[in-house]
């Protein structure tokens, strides 16, 4: 019952997002819809024995009734062609604002890198649609039940047997609930496929992987693995809709079966009147319609609720129970990991075997290491991406995992290797990393990431970026770096400053410069406790770094200042003599 209620909330709540006014005026006109075949029915009998006994008061109050319902017949469909295709315009983007919110808006990113839950979000973003046009099932159902109803007792007050022609609709119902099961398995069974062939049409269409997909000559590769990819989707799907729909003609083949019986059952009557036998006939085809209707309106109930569960799956999957513990305002002591063990899906092999670790506040401190060594994976637990599997990740001496992690993020500052190209203006794409931040704070940024480059663009800080928009300028990697970097630096006062591979795409000069400002910037950072997190695979990046931490395979071997492991003769005083010497 929990789950129908949730269901009948939601609807409502994309009806009032999709507009108060429109919602109430799409939900009216689909009721009128529902009255005109009962309004018929009720002024067919006094209009034909009026006719027959030439009383013209009831013909009059049987026209009047046949009237109003011919009318909403002819005029509701009007209003509710036009308040369908306002409703569609709005729904599509509300349904989309819904599915981004469950994917946007989680606080942590293990669940992207789960199967059920993409294949459960593509099937969603298909679907979804389904629960913008049914925004108002909650009344409709309600009002077509009270019509079969009303309906039903008119016509047992004529033939009291005629009572049990709505249940013919029992049996439909059932092969419908049949129908539906297995055209939910098959949208399960065919996500996988359908995701498949939606990441190999981006991949075709990405400008980012062109230049490699044509150099590769792998147009005609990507063809084929998208053609087959579409066609296993396409056969589960059909083979889950011939199914249903043999077993719903069963159910429907019952509805004509139904009337004629009705109509036999009535005609041999002898002692009814002409207005009699035509309300019978009408109330008759009103009841076979409300129950079709009922049914109809069965399956698509059916239908939501199944959208509405991976809805409500997501929303549990992606926005677990939030922490209240407070975010400092500043570190006094530091961040430490305590005996933390993280692994990646299925796979024994952790990426951290019970690592402990301690970045005392006001400090920069540098994590080197070799590919695989588990500096990106202790990224995403200092930033609350990732919870780990045992352990704790401490925030002076409070468990992460009790902080509101929103609130945490907000002091919390990052650029990565692999940062966001944002086709926003360029003051838009640097702010984006504070939320909202001024103009002045933008210039502040820039300057620190060495970003002059800025003031040579078309409109400076409000250049469009992007050659997808017109009048969009395209930005070497280096330049798009530059801005990934002042995003992570627009923030005022972070508690967490994590530079991943920050330099990546920049010349060693360039590299050079850029490490200067962000030494700079975190020497004036040291008063508020701000750590400084620095992972490069340049160790002339790292030796000015307070605390030098090298992991290998998850653990912390070393730990030091440069010249204290340059004295120790171990990994990291191998691996810089190596680089060293590869740049002379």
């Amino acid at each position: 019952m929990k789950s129908w209620v949730a269901t009948a909330r939601l609807l409502i709540g994309l009806g009032w997002e999709i507009g108060p006014g429109l919602f109430t005026l799409y939900t009216v006109v689909t009721m009128s819809s529902f009255v005109s075949p009962l309004l018929v029915a009720l002024g067919v009998r006094p209009l034909v024995d009026g006719v027959v006994s030439g009383e013209s008061r009831q013909v009059v109050a049987g026209g009047i009734a046949v009237a109003v319902g011919l009318t909403f017949v002819l005029v509701a469909p009007i209003g509710y062609r036009w308040a369908t295709i306002r409703m569609r315009e709005r729904s599509s983007f509300v349904a989309e604002r819904r599915v981004l919110r469950l994917a946007a808006g989680a606080p942590q990113i293990q669940h992207f890198e789960r199967p059920e839950f993409l294949d459960r979000l593509q099937t969603l973003r298909r679907e979804a649609p389904d629960l913008a046009d049914s925004v108002t099932m909650p009344f409709i159902g309600l009002f077509v039940v009270a019509q079969l109803v009303i309906s039903t007792v008119l016509l047992a007050d004529l033939k009291p047997v005629l009572a049990v022609l709505p249940l013919v609709a029992i049996p439909s119902l059932w092969l419908s609930r049949r129908a539906e099961r297995i055209r939910r398995r098959s949208e399960l069974d065919a996500a996988p496929h359908r995701r498949l062939a939606q990441q190999l049409f981006m991949l075709s269409v990405a400008p980012s992987s062109a230049q490699e997909l044509h150099v590769a000559s792998m147009g005609d590769e990507l063809l084929r693995h998208h053609r087959e990819a579409a066609d296993k989707a396409n056969t589960i799907a059909h083979r889950a809709l011939l199914r249903s729909v043999l077993i719903g003609s069963v159910g429907w083949s019952v509805f004509p079966l139904a009337y004629v019986g009705a109509l036999v059952l009535i005609l041999n009557e002898s002692n009814v009147t002409p207005g009699d036998v035509a309300l019978a006939l009408a109330l008759a085809g009103a009841v076979v319609s409300a129950a079709n209707r009922v049914l109809d309106l069965a399956g698509t109930v059916l239908r939501v609720r199944t959208t509405a569960e991976h809805y409500f799956w997501l929303a549990h999957q992606a926005h677990p129970e939030p922490g209240t513990a407070p975010t400092p305002d500043r570190l006094l002591h530091g961040i430490e990991l305590k005996h933390v063990t993280f692994g990646y899906g299925a796979d024994d092999r952790l990426a951290l075997p019970g690592t402990d670790l301690f970045l005392p506040a006001g400090q920069t401190v540098a994590i080197v290491g070799e590919n695989g060594a588990g500096k990106s994976t202790l990224v995403k637990l200092l930033t609350g991406m990732y919870r780990p599997a045992t352990g704790a990740v401490l925030i002076d001496g409070v468990d992460l995992a009790t902080m509101d992690l929103d609130q945490y993020r907000q002091k919390v500052s990052a650029g990565f290797q692999d940062f966001v190209r944002y086709q926003l203006t360029v003051g838009e794409a640097v702010a984006v990393g504070g939320l909202s931040e001024p103009p002045d704070q933008v210039r502040t940024a820039l300057s620190k990431a060495d970003a002059g480059f800025v003031d040579t663009l078309p409109q400076g800080v409000d250049t469009q970026l992007g050659t997808s928009w017109t009048d969009g300028v395209e930005l070497s990697g280096g330049q798009w770096q530059k801005l990934a970097i002042a995003r992570a630096l627009v923030r005022p006062a972070p508690l967490l400053v994590v530079m991943d591979e920050p330099s990546a795409s920049l010349d060693p000069q360039t590299e050079a410069a850029v490490f200067d400002r962000l030494a700079a910037e975190a020497r004036a950072g040291r008063a508020d406790g701000r750590i400084t997190l620095l992972i490069s695979h340049r160790f002339s990046t790292v030796r000015s770094a307070d605390l030098i931490v090298v992991l290998d395979n998850g653990r912390v071997t070393e730990r030091g200042t440069h010249d204290e492991l340059m004295a120790g003769n171990g990994t990291y005083a191998e691996l810089y003599r190596l680089q060293a010497a590869g740049y002379r």
